[in-house]
């Protein structure tokens, strides 16, 4: 019997893989959340955005290093303890319900369809208005948005009769960590320290025991470097991105599904820049905004859709 139901599971998995598109990097992990709910390991909407499947599951959300640890290896003469002192303390969260999430961020072409789809344009450029020389193209994400241009999108997006069943918003700052972190509970999710090899970021800047690398002074297309383990693209550096929730102080030591403060001055940035010095790109770092810059994207989580 006990033969027989591993070959089940086995055979459950394989043709999971066999359905899994082959843009799509994800994990076994992934891939039995998706067998277990019956959905796809990875979808594409009427606009060509891609998503992969985030598994629910428990972290540990915020830095696992005091705060002016933190400072110390971002060896940066002005980086202070305070900086990071919003990241603390460290607690676990509850995330209860699977959902996808965007393989990169928005890019411009994305965003052109959806907020302007009469646009006879063959590619999308200078959108949401004119960019510097290379910081336009289809492929590049779409850059000086604001928050509520952001949940803009969002909410065109739902309206779309290509996309009846499904629901798309910002994904949480609880989300967007599980996310980025897929599994990892370091700096980053590729270890302890960061290279421009993995992540576009200001590479005349190190953390810990990195290196310096290039600084290109701005956002690379799309998917250029790796994906984290769990096929997520440019969660480090490229450009910060906005999510749901108002910037303010944790709550709770631990937390199911947190939303964030019902209120505030600001909106939550994460994930660093192009322009970034690496500290500012690791999993936890976490900042308030309230105003669109060359530095500032999104992506987009989507629910699964309800029987």
């Amino acid at each position: 019997m006990l033969i027989l139901v591993a070959a089940l599971a086995v055979t459950a998995l394989s043709r999971a893989k066999d359905q899994t598109p082959p843009w799509a990097k994800v994990s076994p992990e992934q891939e039995e959340a998706a067998n277990k709910l019956g959905v796809p390991v990875a979808i594409e909407n009427s606009v060509g955005m891609r998503f992969v499947l985030i598994p629910p599951g428990k972290f540990m959300m915020g830095s696992r290093d005091p705060a002016a640890e933190v400072a110390r290896r971002c060896a940066m003469p002005n980086a202070q303890p305070g900086w990071f002192a919003d990241e603390h303390p460290c607690h676990e969260v509850t995330l209860s319900s699977a959902f996808y999430l965007t393989i990169h961020e928005v890019t411009q072409g994305s965003y052109g369809a959806v907020v302007n789809p009469k646009s006879d344009q063959p590619t999308v450029k200078k959108i949401p208005e004119d960019l510097p020389d290379g910081f336009n193209g289809a492929d590049h994400p779409v850059v000086k948005v604001a928050w509520n241009d952001a949940e803009k999108f969002c909410k065109i997006l739902n309206a779309q009769a290509g996309e009846k069943g499904r629901e798309y918003a910002l994904p949480t700052e609880a989300q967007w960590e599980y996310a980025c972190r897929a599994g990892t509970a370091t700096p980053f999710s590729f270890g302890e320290t960061l290279s421009t090899d993995q992540a576009n970021y200001h590479g005349g800047y190190t953390y810990g025991d990195g290196r310096k690398g290039v600084y290109r002074e701005k956002p690379l297309p799309v998917g250029s470097l790796p994906p984290n383990a769990w096929g997520l693209y440019d969660m480090h550096g490229n450009v910060s991105e906005w999510c749901a929730d108002f910037y303010g102080e944790y709550g709770s030591p631990a937390e199911s599904d947190p939303q964030g403060p019902a209120k505030g001055d600001s909106h939550v940035l994460r994930g660093g820049s192009w322009r970034s010095y690496p500290g500012a790109c690791r999993c936890a770092c976490r900042l308030g905004a309230g105003d669109a810059s060359l530095k500032i994207g999104f992506r987009v989580r989507c629910a699964i859709p309800t029987k």
